[in-house]
C-alpha cells in the first residue's frame, strides 16, 4: 500500500478530517491533502511526527511492511498484532480466562 492510502486509512481510522490531524501536527490542512493525493512527500521530520502519532512505524506508513507495531526496535509479526488487537477488545473477565488458558497450554508444552 503506497504510503498517501496508507495516512488516509490511518486517518479515517482515527476519526479525523485533514484540517484536525494537520491541527494536531501544527502542520497547514493543505499539507495532509497534498501527502493523501500524492503530490507532495513528507519531510523525514514529519514522517516521523505521523509515525509517532499514530504509534506506528515509518517502515508501515511507507507501505514497506504490514506490520505497524514496533517494540524494542522491532516491528511484530501480523499476527501477533492481530492476536493484540482481538486482546485489546476483551472485557477484565474474558482476559483472565484467557490468561489461564495460556497458563495451561505453556504447562502443557512443557510438559511434552
Amino acid at each position: 500500500m503506497k504510503f498517501s492510502a496508507r495516512l488516509k486509512q490511518l486517518r479515517l481510522n482515527n476519526k479525523l478530517t485533514q484540517t484536525e490531524l494537520a491541527d494536531i501536527l501544527g502542520l497547514k490542512a493543505t499539507a495532509i491533502s497534498n501527502y493523501e493525493s500524492s503530490r507532495n512527500e513528507p519531510s523525514f521530520e514529519k514522517l516521523i511526527l505521523l509515525s509517532k502519532y499514530f504509534d506506528v512505524s515509518c517502515d508501515y506508513l511507507l507501505g514497506v511492511t504490514d506490520s505497524y507495531l514496533p517494540v524494542c526496535g522491532e516491528v511484530l509479526d501480523k499476527e501477533i498484532v492481530e492476536f493484540y488487537d482481538n486482546y485489546q477488545k476483551l472485557n477484565q473477565e474474558n482476559i483472565d480466562e484467557l490468561n489461564k488458558y495460556l497458563h495451561y497450554l505453556i504447562y502443557k508444552q512443557n510438559r511434552l
